[in-house]
């Protein structure tokens, strides 16, 4: 994996942390430029995670004797246990201890719709989200790595172009199973493509040209910054948030070198994706000390933060990797081993 890309999934993580911090603590409530920048544009993190999930899946399967039947392990090896355990634990929380976390509520069939990244309007009234509220970004990745798997099982030189034409169809002509199957139509999968061109670039060695680079932003970010004058909604458009997050990926890239010694950061990169299921259940958990021992506001956030990063690593170390290694050693075997990743 890139430093660069390890940064990227630092940042994309803890802005998402911050955004749901200053809305469960605060209400989006705080006046400050830099609390009022979080709270209006925090969420842009979602966008850069499905620009580095489209960059990192194509380079990371192109090339290779790649099975259908061993990505799909992979992938559901990578995503699904600690989005499980999490998912579990939201479930406990909200029957133990109601109220505590805002905005989702329990019940049989939704858990089990949860689980299996099937998407349902959540009991609580909030809208088409799992248990794990979180959640929702997953049914999208798991949505793409279908596709993606589909066009493995055709010939090498249309998969790409079955990658695409599958997810443009999914917002155009994906069949009404469940009105809750519009949630699929949204634009915002076409990130995930923003990420695989991206990659088609890098291993092209465009992302090595200064002059592609600087071109290549200033144009993404200035279409970005005329859809928002013009009055389009900046949130989750691939548009608008996922240009911008496509500027940022290409220099970050291009500027490889400069990551060459992050230390901590490649660190939060590996634990991103656990900071990204924990954050919430920490924050309702923190909150509710703050008010029993009556700590300052300062205080309470440091000790979010510090809670959230143990609980990254912890489900790193004791659920996604043990697992992800395990899939690796069964992709191993004699019979798929040239398709490992």
């Amino acid at each position: 994996m890139l430093n660069s890309i390890q940064a990227l999934r630092a940042a994309a993580a803890w802005v998402v942390v911050l955004h749901h911090y200053m809305q469960v603590a605060h209400n989006f409530s705080l006046t400050d430029p830099f609390s009022m920048a979080i709270s209006k544009y925090g969420a842009i993190g979602v966008d850069l995670f499905f620009v580095i999930s489209g960059f990192v899946i194509y380079l990371s399967t192109t090339g290779k004797n790649l099975s259908p039947g061993a990505f799909a392990v992979h992938r559901l090896a990578r995503i699904a246990p600690a989005y499980w355990v999490f998912t579990v634990i939201t479930a406990v929380v909200i029957i133990l201890s109601p109220g505590l976390i805002p905005s989702t509520l329990y019940d049989p069939v939704f858990m089990i719709k949860s689980l299996l990244f099937i998407p349902d309007q959540n009991p609580s009234g909030l809208g088409i989200f799992p248990i794990l509220t979180m959640g929702w970004t997953l049914n999208y990745e798991m949505a793409f790595y279908a596709i993606f798997c589909a066009a493995l099982f055709l010939p090498k030189h249309v998969q790409l172009a079955a990658i695409f034409i599958g997810i443009i169809l999914m917002k155009f002509v994906l069949p009404p199973i469940t009105d809750d199957f519009v949630f699929y139509k949204s634009t915002i999968t076409y990130e995930f493509l923003f990420g695989i061109l991206i990659a088609i670039c890098y291993k092209r060695g465009l992302l090595n040209r200064p002059s592609f680079v600087i071109t290549s932003a200033i144009a993404l970010i200035f279409s970005a910054l005329l859809r928002l004058w013009m009055g389009a909604p900046i949130n989750h458009d691939p548009f608008g948030a996922g240009f911008i997050c496509s500027a940022i990926f290409i220099v970050a890239v291009s500027q490889e070198r400069l990551f060459s010694k992050i230390g901590i950061i490649r660190s939060l990169g590996d634990w991103s994706y656990s900071t990204y299921l924990s954050h919430v259940i920490v924050i309702c958990y923190t909150l509710k000390v703050q008010q029993s021992l009556s700590l300052g506001v300062w205080t309470t956030f440091a000790f979010i933060v510090l809670f959230v990063i143990i609980a990254s690593w912890i489900s790193f170390n004791l659920i996604e990797m043990p697992i992800a290694r395990l899939a690796k050693d069964r992709l191993k075997k004699p019979s798929i081993s040239s398709s490992a990743t």
